[in-house]
């Protein structure tokens, strides 16, 4: 076996860090470790050259392995051995300077980019019900939506489809309590301070009290949540990393007995903060100051990359004005916006995929409309379907989905105006999102920063290291980019329901991989055994 230079970043006390010295260890491999709590130049090179805020990092030559865990897929796979055979150049670690590292590494926030947008003073009649809501239920307009409302048809599509019709339905299984509580372990598996804290302080003293009950009721110290209830925590949390396996899925047959739809009202609501989750973190907006004073002193949550301004802020603080709509008026309009659902995803996508048939019936159209408008062609949005599925494609092969890289790249196919083009972009939208090599003119510069801000997007926790954000930052006005984020937020949506639902790939879904001779393993497609991407034998 050619030995490849290996390089690692990581840090001492490290569990991950230590399973990865094991593997490499065990393949017979030399590795130059850099520890980050060294210096900061380390800290630094280890955020530049991966992305990832964490450790182990690893690379071959300059071939990135993103952690402990995929280093320990592919060595199970044997996939390991024949990547340390390939050729690469050497991680230029020495040839840049310590500010270009820190530039590069730095976490920019695109709320310093994107300008603030005052929904809260809208007369629109269908925004006001939207208003009223947050006045009486968080005393003002959450800092989402200043961010949000660029793209006003997002804005309240995402509002009365998802996070009113989920926050709805699992109030019929799950108390409040549970509700923040699944809220709270899903958003802190994610890593997004914005959402914990949002958590934890929308009832009050009951949900402050929370992070310190749930603490305590694994311990076995406390009954505030009984056993049934930490293992849907749990499932949330796990459903954040894609990690729901089958110990996990055991525990809940086995504790989630009296009522399983409880497990349908945590699906709702996990599904709801991931979308939250991605939006927040990707703008890296601010956490309202009041809110983050009290979740720091009840509950220990601290504001980290987000920050917080000095208090809630005072925009709903007038007579907000009476509309003729109400908020059961609209659910009603979006509802009769989809006549037949069947005929609307066939037409939308494709095909009506699977997931879209597991949601709860009473919110499947309401859910399709949502990705159906989000994702498809529409006058007022600023990228094509298809690349707006290619980016949802992105994001699931980074989180090893691999039934929703699969549907999602079936749906850019069948919103492509250039179908043979398109099987080529599918192969390599990944390889394009990650610079993994020249891709020519399969996809243009801008359509290539929307695709890595998409891989971006899949990182946990997710931070935006500017060296990774600037070329959508160049190439994209700040409105825009508001569109890019909300396709990666609906497709995380999308991923917290999968990985708690786990659906099978369709069958007309992997015909049409088989056909094209498209790999559907996303082990395989983040780590190719070349710098092309592989076809399936």
């Amino acid at each position: 076996m050619t030995q490849s230079t290996v390089t690692l970043f990581s840090k001492p006390n490290c569990q991950y860090c230590d399973r990865a010295k094991v593997v490499l260890d065990h393949v017979g491999v030399k590795y130059q470790q850099y520890d980050v709590t060294a210096s900061q130049r380390n800290a630094d090179a280890s955020v530049y050259f991966s992305g990832g805020s964490t450790v182990p990092q690893i690379f071959i030559g300059d071939y990135h392995i993103n952690g402990a865990e995929d280093l320990e897929k592919l060595e199970k796979t044997g996939r390991l051995e024949q990547l340390l055979k390939l050729d690469g150049e050497n991680l230029p670690v020495d040839s840049l300077s310590n500010e270009e590292l820190h530039q590069g590494a730095k976490d920019f926030a695109l709320r310093s980019y994107i300008p603030q947008s005052d929904g809260s003073r809208d007369k629109d009649d269908e925004s006001l019900p939207i208003l009223h809501f947050y006045k009486e239920f968080f005393g003002f307009w959450p800092n989402t939506f200043a961010y949000l409302h660029h793209w006003k048809e997002a804005y309240k599509l995402f509002v009365y489809c998802h996070n009113f019709s989920a926050v709805k339905y699992g109030k019929q299984f799950l108390s409040m309590k549970l509700m923040s509580a699944i809220g709270y372990t899903t958003s802190n598996a994610h890593g997004c301070s914005y959402c914990q804290v949002h958590s934890a302080a929308t009832g009050g003293e009951q949900s402050l009290n929370l992070v310190e009950q749930l603490k305590q009721a694994r311990q076995g110290k406390n009954s505030s949540f009984d056993p049934s209830e930490i293992v849907l925590t749990d499932l949330a949390a796990a459903a954040s990393k894609n990690e729901v396996d089958k110990a996990l899925r055991d525990r809940i047959q086995s504790l989630v007995t009296d009522n399983p739809d409880r497990v349908e009202g945590t699906k709702m609501i996990t599904s709801a903060f991931g979308f939250l989750n991605v939006f927040n973190d990707l703008t890296g907006l601010e956490i309202e100051g009041d809110w983050a004073k009290q979740a720091q002193e009840k509950s220990g949550i601290e504001a980290g990359r987000h920050g917080a301004s000095s208090s809630n802020p005072n925009n709903l603080d007038y007579e907000i004005p009476q509309g003729n709509l109400s908020i059961q008026d609209m659910l009603a309009k979006y509802d009769r916006a989809v006549e037949d659902l069947s005929a609307y995803a066939k037409q939308e996508f494709g095909l009506l995929p699977a997931w879209i048939q597991h949601f709860p019936q009473p919110l499947q159209k309401r859910h399709a409309y949502l990705y159906g408008e989000l994702m498809g062609n529409r006058e007022d949005t600023v990228t094509s379907a298809e690349l707006k599925h290619l980016m949802a494609r992105v994001s699931a092969i980074a989180k090893g989905h691999d039934y929703l890289a699969a549907v999602e790249g079936y749906m850019a196919y069948h919103t492509a105006t250039d179908k043979e083009r398109a099987i080529e972009r599918i192969k390599q939208c990944f390889v394009a999102a990650t610079n993994r090599k020249e891709i020519g003119s399969i996809f243009s510069k801008k359509e290539q920063a929307a695709l890595q801000l998409a891989w971006l997007s899949a990182q946990v926790p997710l931070t935006t290291p500017y060296r990774f954000i600037k070329g959508a930052i160049a190439l994209y006005q700040p409105q825009e980019l508001i569109h890019l984020i909300v396709v990666c937020s609906i497709a995380s949506l999308v991923q917290r329901f999968v990985a708690i639902d786990q659906p099978e790939i369709e069958t007309k879904v992997s015909q049409f991989y088989t056909q094209h001779s498209i790999e559907t393993d996303t082990l395989k497609l983040r780590y190719p055994m070349s710098l092309e991407l592989q076809t399936i034998h």
